[in-house]
């Protein structure tokens, strides 16, 4: 074995101090042969072949250092395993990388190939994977940097310019070569929440003159990309958690979807504020003053607000329902008249006994990760991405173009010892565990309250939000009226009774409509035929990972994958990246085994993940046919 690969675990059995990882010898071996060419290059004469060398050597390095770390973390009390370089190698490195501070920097120089070469040899790390990685370009003065990145092998590439200059970019680069263009921070913390790159670095280069207002932009464009990463990684988190249920309920919920209609086609006239309902221990306090404006604003309450709202007389225009809770808070729903919902908004992921409560219209709404549902039928994913009931309902507010936008009920905070108002906890489901509150926070009314870790995000997000929006429309007014609880960022804070003052809510007399394209309904027969399309999936993929795991009792473990387990694992690959449903249900077990451009993983590795494909692909065959028969 290779003199500078470090393989001695520190494991207290002498048995395990030999373990190789196979992959790891072979990019080993492709690293320094690599390494003893470009030992021998002559960088004056040969700059063009020494850049195209130190490029293969970055992904080759990235690959090696991903597979180290799978070592790592497998291998108990593993020590690190590293590849170093000769001296030799660094100095050749070292000297290539920063050719570029002898070559000058102005606007003008990004137009010209040589130089945009000489300055990706010095901004991208040693370490990089073309096909994963991101590159951010700030203020590009021409399309040049981005051609040249995209010529040496980068994927994908974010590049943030100017307003004037973004329909340009925008021409010339779009989502299909993998370039995604925007002019602002909103939109590029967006960018990063939904990138589906699995990248492990970004980095940012400027076109800027280096000084105090490039620097400081430079940190907001960093901040706002690691905002949008721990949205992905809460994102994916969540996927984890619950991919499995919400792609069985997406299943069964299809056909529901037949007379509902989808969140784009949702219009409203004749009232200028819309209130948001929470389900916070303050809302008993102001649901009287509601009831009295009740007529001359837009309602948007939580689904686990409605009790308390029924009580007091008040009728909202929308409820929401986006959680997968159990069955049992559906059941209780159940013995509702119909005028109580007159519009019940629902992602398709939620338990299917929610489209059996009484309701004079469905709405719907499902989030980017269900890609084909929306590709099948030319449906636009949700408008948003928020972290809570409520959240959602402010931004939906916002979506429909309220610029007076209130909250109630939005404690996110106890309230002598009560996390949710008298009535709402009808509506927990029956495994809801109370968090403990253990945070403390600024309050509504000047001094302190508590909360949990939950909600503290939340906090932070609203206002965020109100930064975001306010600075987009100055003119918006957004109001916290809950009346207790924790104090938000960006808001106005008074009561409800007050805000209702300031607009003469109890004055007006309004014309409230609420409209849906008549054109939007999903028909039967797509519906159907996309469940079909599904079971036809799930039989091919049934029918690959039986062969796998057939395969894996003839050939010995210690071998790499033959050549049918290649094709077969290929076929696989092409199917899960035609459906997200498999994607969804399968997120954990997805991301450790397949996606890699690699296929020399343990073939036991392959048959315990195919086990469990094998299980999955059943179960959803079933429901998708199930729900082709209703």
């Amino acid at each position: 074995m290779a003199q500078n690969l470090r393989l001695l675990f520190v494991t207290g059995d002498a048995e395990l101090n030999f373990m190789p990882s196979k992959k790891a010898e072979i990019l080993l071996s492709k690293l320094e042969k690599n390494d003893l060419l470009i030992s021998e290059c002559d960088v004056e004469v040969c700059a063009a072949y020494l850049r195209n060398l130190v490029d293969t050597r970055r992904h080759l390095l990235a690959q090696f250092n991903n597979e180290s770390d799978k070592i790592n973390s497998t291998v108990p009390n593993s020590s690190a395993i590293n590849y170093i370089p000769s001296e030799e190698v660094k100095t050749r490195l070292d000297y290539h990388s920063n050719r570029v501070r002898h070559a000058g920097v102005c606007p003008v120089s990004f137009e010209n190939d040589a130089f945009c070469n000489l300055f990706l040899d010095h901004a991208l790390p040693l370490s990089w994977h073309f096909e994963n990685d991101v590159l951010v370009v700030i203020s590009p003065n021409s399309e040049k940097i981005i051609e040249v990145a995209k010529a040496r092998g980068q994927k994908h590439v974010v590049i943030f310019c100017q307003s004037e200059a973004k329909q340009k970019f925008s021409q010339t680069f779009s989502t299909k070569n993998d370039c995604y263009v925007c002019d602002d921070l909103i939109s590029l913390e967006r960018i990063f929440a939904l990138l589906q790159s699995p990248a492990k670095q970004t980095i940012t280069i400027s076109c800027e003159p280096n000084n105090k207002k490039s620097q400081k932009r430079s940190q907001e464009i960093k901040t706002a990309i690691e905002a949008g990463k721990r949205t992905r990684h809460e994102n994916t988190r969540t996927v984890s958690r619950f991919g499995k249920s919400w792609a069985t309920n997406v299943l069964e919920n299809l056909p529901n979807l037949e007379n509902a209609k989808n969140i784009h086609d949702l219009k409203v006239h004749g009232v200028e504020d819309a209130i948001v309902v929470a389900s916070g221990p303050s809302l008993n306090r102001n649901v009287a003053t509601l009831r009295s404006i009740q007529e001359n604003v837009f309602i948007v309450s939580a689904l686990r607000s409605l009790p308390v709202l029924i009580e007091a007389g008040v009728t909202p225009d929308i409820v929401l329902q986006l959680d997968a809770e159990d069955s049992d808070v559906a059941q209780n729903l159940a013995f509702l008249p119909n005028y109580l919902i007159k519009n019940f908004l629902l992602e398709p992921t939620i338990n299917p006994g929610f489209f059996k409560v009484p309701t004079h219209q469905i709405i719907w709404s499902l989030g980017q990760h269900f890609f084909d549902v929306h590709k099948k039928f030319g449906t636009a994913p949700t408008p948003f991405n928020v972290p809570s009931v409520s959240i959602y309902g402010l931004s939906l507010c916002h979506y429909l173009k309220f610029k007076n936008i209130c909250f109630i009920g939005q404690d996110l905070a106890a309230d002598a010892g009560q996390q949710y108002a008298s009535g709402a906890t009808d509506l927990l489901p029956a495994h809801a565990a109370l968090e403990t509150f253990n945070i403390e926070v600024p309050g509504f009314y000047g001094s302190t309250v508590m909360t949990r870790n939950s909600f503290e995000y939340q906090i932070k997000r609203c206002s965020e939000i109100a930064q975001e929006w306010q600075g987009e429309q100055p003119e918006m007014r957004l109001v916290n009226a809950t009346e207790g609880g924790a104090f938000i960022g960006g808001f106005e804070h008074m009561s409800l009774a007050a805000y209702s003052k300031s607009r003469g809510l109890q004055k007006l007399s309004l014309n409230k409509t609420i409209e849906f394209n008549s054109a939007s309904n999903l028909p039967r027969v797509d519906l159907l035929s996309y469940l079909d399309g599904i079971v036809d999936k799930m039989d091919r993929v049934i029918g690959l990972a039986s062969m796998i795991i057939k395969l894996d009792n003839t050939i010995p473990k210690t071998r790499g994958l033959n050549k049918k387990i290649q094709k077969a694992v290929k076929k696989f690959q092409m199917i899960n990246d035609s459906t997200s449903i498999l994607q969804i249900a399968m997120q954990d077990d997805i991301s450790k085994v397949i996606g890699t451009s690699e296929t020399t993983q343990n073939i036991g590795t392959f048959a315990d993940f195919f086990t469990d494909v094998l299980a999955k692909a059943k179960q959803i065959k079933i429901v998708a046919y199930q729900a082709s028969k209703k």
